[in-house]
């Protein structure tokens, strides 16, 4: 190839890259503490660009249909927030000019309700509730200004959700594209106690490196989650798919046939997976039917075979290999030690003589696991259940 006609391929190629990064918007996902790089490999199959996996979430830049998709698509975000700006912030004035700095009207109107959600440490702000007091002020204040008119506040049911940031005297302004939390995906309208988080059962799955091709098995399956999540990730049905509503969908230039179009293609990327086997079995019938009632408005009933068993009796089918996977009793989240360190102890016992060749994933905030247990994890991975410090133990029986 000739110089002239390298320079200009590599001139059209600039061009092409400048266009498709003038509409990239800044981005965060938020996730459970040791969940950030499973996150950015689901944002990286998205097409995010610019992946950066940090503490308890991951930065990343993409379009508007990127956020549309994120919202629907990712597993194990709990939140995906839309950046708007970023100021040195040390005094409530400087928080108060910092919010009046962004033109609202870009976002909202003052028929929007709005919600701001604060996250403040180690700074001289240390009021949460009076940091997302002085941003509501500073918004309603420009739209009185503006328009004659302010937006109402709604604590419950906001058009319009902002998170603020404050960390060393740093701040961040965002736009809650979520709304509710991710990790309600919408089908658990019954639930058992001490229930695992959807979007880190998610993440725990994929931590433990199951595929479609092994028996899943929670023989103390609760109200049915990791069974679920199992079963969803397996035919690819994205778990936003079951959600009712997303933030974005308030915004002024929220694009409703845009997201429609998205939407409909991620449910056509659905999977039928023929050999599937997930299994989720419990003592209690009670849990069962919350089970049941749960992957059914999940649309992973059909998939799924719940029943009722003792973990005493449970033995896999001749032949079969696969993942024995357990959230078994903390103490610290039920609130009682006692007896918990049978359960563990019985754990290792049949895990280990009914199920040579199968793996066994314990997912645990019992600092005492591994003591009672006796066996030795091929991976231990840290993690959080909401507060509490947990660990994922990876056996291979």
């Amino acid at each position: 190839m000739s110089c002239a006609g390298s320079y200009y391929l590599d001139f059209f190629y600039t061009i092409f890259t400048h266009l498709m990064t003038i509409n990239q918007i800044k981005l965060f996902a938020t996730c459970a503490k040791g969940l950030e790089d499973i996150l950015a490999t689901e944002l990286l199959a998205l097409g995010g660009s610019e992946i950066k996996a940090g503490e308890g979430g991951v930065s990343f830049k993409g379009d508007l249909a990127l956020v549309y998709k994120a919202n629907i698509c990712l597993r194990t975000a709990v939140r995906v927030l839309f950046f708007l700006a970023e100021a040195p912030v040390d005094s409530d004035e400087a928080l108060y000019e910092f919010a009046s700095s962004i033109d609202w009207s870009n976002y909202m109107t003052p028929d929007h309700t709005l919600m701001v959600d604060s996250n403040v440490r180690d700074s001289n702000l240390t009021h949460s509730q009076f940091t997302s007091q002085k941003i509501k002020d500073a918004i309603c204040d420009q739209f009185v200004e503006k328009d004659g008119r302010r937006p109402s506040v709604d604590k419950e049911n906001p058009l319009v959700k902002i998170n603020f940031h404050l960390s060393n005297n740093h701040g961040v302004i965002s736009l809650d594209s979520s709304g509710d939390s991710l990790h309600k995906r919408g089908y658990r309208p019954k639930q058992w106690k001490a229930p695992l988080n959807e979007a880190l059962a998610a993440g725990l799955i994929q931590l433990a490196g199951w595929n479609s091709s092994l028996t899943f098995w929670d023989p103390m399956c609760g109200s049915g989650t990791l069974p679920i999540e199992a079963a969803t990730l397996a035919t690819a049905r994205a778990p936003g798919l079951t959600r009712k509503k997303f933030g974005f969908q308030g915004w002024v230039d929220f694009e409703q046939s845009l997201f429609i179009d998205i939407r409909n293609q991620i449910r056509n990327q659905v999977q039928i997976i023929p050999d599937l086997k997930v299994i989720g079995s419990d003592l209690r019938g009670d849990s069962l039917r919350a089970c049941k009632d749960n992957a059914g408005a999940a649309g992973v009933g059909h998939l799924i075979d719940f029943h009722k068993e003792d973990f005493e009796k449970i033995k896999p089918v001749a032949g079969s290999t696969g993942i024995l996977f357990l959230n078994p009793p903390y103490g610290i989240r039920l609130d009682q030690e006692e007896g918990v360190a049978d359960v563990y102890r019985l754990i290792a016992s049949v895990a280990k003589s009914r199920f040579p060749g199968w793996k066994l994933a314990v997912m645990t905030g019992y600092v005492h696991a591994l003591n009672e247990m006796k066996l030795t994890p091929q991976k231990t991975i840290r993690l959080f259940n909401g507060a509490i410090p947990c660990k994922l133990y990876l056996f291979d029986l």
